[in-house]
């Protein structure tokens, strides 16, 4: 272990980022060296400086954290990266780890285990927390009703994953906003969900 270690911080939620640093820097060995809202602010933040570790959320607008792990680390192979998320569903560790993360954290997950888990990835070791609330939020919806999705609404959802609003959605797919609010709504009813993050919770639970 190094004496010292030199963090980044991204994700577009504000009070939470200002919540970790509080907490990162409470520790004489961790600085974070800066923070960002999504994935193209990171690539920028990359070309001047050269972290030890990067703390990376999951779900962030027009950001998808797995696929921004995925360059990272063919980019930047040393690069330790911890993804953080919401969305706490027990399928999400495996994508999170064929992404080549190093660690994963819910964002549930209370301050010290947070600051032994990041130790722990920097001394070399892969740590990924299992969700408190997972058996909660497999249970969401009624049964697997991923059958009845069809393709068009696949790659919707896969869109909403990736932290795009229905406008861009529409401009991506070619089709107007009212049709892509309109795939959201039957979405939402054929698999029994009552919000966006229930759905990305249920989307990579049954790999949609």
């Amino acid at each position: 272990m190094k004496a010292h270690y030199d963090l980044i911080i991204v994700d577009d939620h504000q009070l939470f980022v200002d919540g970790l640093v509080r907490i990162l820097e409470d520790e004489p060995i961790f600085s974070v060296i800066g923070t960002c809202n999504n994935g193209t602010e990171l690539k920028h933040l990359l070309n001047g400086s050269h972290p030890d570790l990067v703390m990376l959320d999951i779900q962030m607008a027009g950001s998808n954290g797995i696929k921004i792990c995925k360059e990272l680390k063919t980019k930047y192979p040393g690069l330790k990266i911890i993804l953080i998320s919401m969305f706490e569903s027990a399928n999400i560790i495996q994508e999170i780890k064929h992404a080549g993360a190093d660690g994963y954290i819910p964002k549930s997950t209370d301050a010290d285990l947070v600051k032994v888990t990041i130790t722990d990835v920097l001394s070399g070791k892969a740590v990924f927390i299992k969700p408190s609330r997972t058996e909660h939020l497999d249970d969401l919806g009624s049964g697997n009703n991923a059958y009845l999705i069809s393709q068009r609404e696949k790659e919707i959802i896969e869109y909403i994953k990736d932290g795009l609003t229905s406008k861009r959605i529409a401009e991506v797919l070619h089709i107007s906003q009212y049709t892509v609010e309109t795939h959201r709504k039957n979405i939402m009813k054929k698999l029994n969900l009552g919000s966006i993050k229930e759905l990305i919770s249920y989307a990579y639970k049954h790999n949609i």
